[in-house]
């Protein structure tokens, strides 16, 4: 079933103005001649605006699931465009992705656009059973060209992959350590880390890396890194949770989405990154057969623009691919929030093979999360 429609009073809480205020600030900073091409919030993309009028809604699938993240994104695109009110559905990835499979596939038209994990989904189910329609927005060659699906899906947001630690706990030689794949599998972790699992499909994407195709790890690294006896969850927050109480030094793998989060609010979590870090992608496509086409448009356009880029990274917490984006991280100019030295996007369609082995080598070694 779907669910209930998305209502909110425009601009509620300080923290959807200040958002709305840093998508319209940007838009105008853009038309004084700032990078990426936009204007001020009612010029930008201006032809597409006038049609996206007419039809006056947006339906948006997501699946951020914490509804005040995704609200941010949503209000400030209202704000820049307070003649298109956006109707949300957001779910668990598995869940919307079965949402919008099932109504497709029963001939129920009734979303605009698609957000959601991953490139894989968007190059074959969605592609080839034309439940996605072309389109090509402005700004697309300012993301990596393996990071889309050319023609059709570009990423809106990217998930960071890496350690989180606690600050007041953490010793420097350990805090070297973590900044080292290798070093993840050290005995003096053993009985002090927490960790997700692969019902995260951002960890099962990782491992795929880091065991399949990072030759110095393989196997032999994920072996080393069970026995270390990771006490593991079914996502990331409530091992990050964890860490932040206490009860465990460090948590990886992780995103740095959940550092990021709940550091500014002055919890003791950094977040580390490694030789590499991987990232995944999550996708945004204009729905076939959309019952608000150029609304779609509009939205997808103004998301991937430098402003909703901005905003994104404001309300979400976690980074852009745009590459010409100036601040594209959550948190800069932090000793415990490491940028990426070097980003690597996974295959995802090869990725795809080889989920459901990855996942049962996981859960042989290490068994499921606890909760």
């Amino acid at each position: 079933m779907r669910a209930s429609r998305h209502t909110r009073t425009r601009g509620r809480s300080h923290r959807r103005q200040a958002l709305a205020a840093v998508a319209v600030v940007t838009l105008l900073a853009s038309a004084c001649g700032g990078g990426g091409g936009d204007s001020g919030p009612s010029d930008a993309f201006p032809e597409l605006y006038e049609a996206a009028k007419k039809e006056g809604t947006l339906s948006l699938y997501s699946h951020v699931t914490a509804t005040e993240q995704i609200e941010g994104v949503v209000d400030a695109f209202e704000e820049a465009y307070p003649d298109i009110e956006v109707e949300l559905t957001n779910k668990t990835g598995s869940a919307i992705l079965e949402t919008f499979l099932s109504e497709k596939r029963a001939g129920v038209d009734t979303v605009d656009v698609m957000q959601y994990p991953g490139i894989a989904p968007f190059e074959d189910r969605f592609r080839d059973e034309k439940f996605i329609q072309p389109f090509t927005p402005s700004s697309a060659k300012s993301y990596p060209a393996n990071s889309v699906v050319k023609g059709y899906a570009y990423p809106w947001l990217s998930y960071t992959m890496g350690a989180v630690y606690n600050t007041d706990k953490i010793t420097d030689k350990e805090l070297k350590c973590l900044r080292k794949l290798a070093c993840w599998t050290d005995p003096m972790w053993k009985g002090r880390i927490s960790g997700g699992s692969p019902g995260s499909a951002s960890i099962q994407r990782s491992l795929y890396q880091w065991v399949e195709k990072d030759e110095a790890l393989g196997d032999e690294w994920l072996e080393d890194y069970a026995a270390l006896d990771p006490v593991t969850f079914n996502s990331v927050t409530p091992a990050a949770e964890r860490v932040i109480a206490g009860e465990y030094v460090a948590s990886f793998p992780q995103m740095s989405i959940t550092a990021a989060r709940a550091g500014p609010e002055g919890a003791p979590i950094g977040f580390a990154t490694q030789e590499y870090s991987v990232a995944n992608p999550a996708l945004i496509a204009l729905a076939n057969k959309a019952p608000h086409p150029n609304a779609g448009k509009l939205f997808i356009e103004w998301l991937l623009s430098d402003a909703g880029q901005q905003v994104m990274i404001e309300s979400v917490a976690t980074d852009s691919l745009k590459t010409d984006l100036k601040n594209n991280k959550p948190v800069t100019g932090e000793d415990w929030f490491d940028s990426p030295k070097k980003l690597v996007i996974p295959d995802d369609v090869a990725f795809e093979k080889h989920s459901k082995a990855i996942t049962d080598k996981w859960n042989k070694l290490i068994g499921p999360g606890k909760e």
